[in-house]
């Protein structure tokens, strides 16, 4: 009974943090303390885009991005090469807005192709440059994002913000479902400080302070460029802020369960070698999470068999199981109202086995495909080679 006991307290706990996830709204929390108007006038900033496909999502995430209210403003298009289907859409795009910059980037030998093309687009911004914002180039803007990312940086209050994106569910596949629930869990972690890392989506930075780092020479060995930021701030004690008005718009419309088991392996496994912390925290969280599962459902098949169960301990274990059931709902009609219950909970059990499979794959793997290229590193994250198609480097 003693382990019965122990799993019926994690189940409890379990229960009321989740309960603070579902109630507590961080975006009104962060709002709550307003930023005081920006000065004038702006200095120059620029928008650093690595592209690669060509999408009508991408096409008019790249729009938004052009379209931004902030003046003085640049935007670079990064494309690796005039084959990839992102060159044409790049190229039209520079020719239609005059504040646009196309950047060839080479192929990447020693670091992750879109470390390459931040790079490229890093040896292609003016020296004059006050603010670097680096966003991804297959999410939608409002007008005014860019003001809201730089915001805190503008008034000396932090060096790095980040924001991250909201997803909107546009189908019932399980695959789909599993990703936007979990998407919409890493926002609410993103808006929690101790939590909080840049995302290479919507990250700025006080070019003066990415320069005394020396991120660049840091993103030309690794992989991935916000996990390794994160590393790297993380060791010299630099806050990154998050902005809860910068959130990216982005459509959860079709996904299969391999591709969502592609994106979620980077998203675990970028931590086991860049933030190994928090990647502990991650399984430990999951162990967690496993055994409040498992505490009512055991406690009740105990009683079930005869065991010697206290009537308060099976009242509780009853109590918890339906207020576990009741949560997922709230949560459902909270960030997915049109999705049936049925096809939600598909998604739920897809996205649980999908984190635990990812996590456990992580342990000893020591290379990664990213946009159809291997990379394989070494224990302190630095890329050793670069395999693509028919070519190894």
């Amino acid at each position: 009974m003693t382990l019965a006991l122990c799993l019926l307290i994690v189940a409890w706990t379990q229960l009321a943090l989740l309960y603070c996830c579902f109630c507590l709204d961080t975006t009104r929390l962060h709002k709550a303390f307003r930023l005081p108007a920006l000065p004038r006038p702006l200095p120059p900033t620029a928008v650093m885009i690595p592209v690669t496909g060509r999408n009508n999502d991408t096409e008019a995430a790249l729009r938004s991005l052009l379209e931004q209210d902030y003046p003085n403003l640049t935007v670079y298009l990064a494309v690796c090469g005039t084959a990839d289907p992102a060159y044409a859409s790049a190229l039209e795009l520079t020719a239609r807005y005059a504040h646009a910059r196309l950047v060839h980037a080479p192929e990447a030998v020693r670091s992750g192709q879109k470390n390459q093309n931040l790079l490229s687009c890093l040896e292609a911004v003016d020296p004059d440059t006050a603010v670097y914002v680096f966003c991804d180039a297959n999410h939608r803007a409002e007008p005014d994002f860019v003001r809201k990312l730089v915001h805190p940086i503008l008034l000396d209050q932090a060096d790095f913000c980040t924001g991250y994106r909201r997803s909107r569910l546009y189908t019932t596949e399980p695959a789909t479902t599993a990703f936007h629930a979990i998407n919409r869990f890493m926002l609410f972690l993103q808006s929690l400080p101790f939590f909080t890392q840049p995302w290479g989506g919507a990250t700025a930075a006080r070019a003066a302070a990415f320069k005394r780092l020396d991120v660049a020479g840091l993103w030309g060995r690794t992989v991935v460029d916000d996990s390794s930021l994160a590393g790297l701030l993380g060791k010299k004690g630099i806050p990154v802020l998050f902005c809860p008005d910068a959130l990216l718009e982005s459509s959860a419309r079709s996904m299969t369960r391999e591709a969502l088991d592609e994106w979620l392996f980077r998203q675990l496994f970028y931590p086991r070698v860049y933030t190994f912390g928090a990647w502990l925290l991650i399984g430990f969280c999951l162990s967690w999470f496993a055994a409040a599962c498992a505490a009512c459902p055991y406690i009740l098949l105990c009683t079930v068999q005869g065991g010697n169960v206290p009537f308060p301990m099976q009242a509780a274990a009853l109590l918890v199981l339906c207020g576990q059931i009741l949560l997922q709902e709230l949560l459902r009609r909270r960030i997915a109202a049109d999705c049936p219950g049925s096809a939600w909970i598909k998604g739920l059990a897809i996205a649980i086995t999908a984190l635990f499979g990812n996590y456990a794959r992580t342990v000893t793997c020591r290379s990664i495909v990213w946009c159809g290229i291997r990379y394989g590193l070494g224990t302190d994250g630095r890329v050793l080679g670069v395999k693509r198609k028919g070519n190894e480097k």
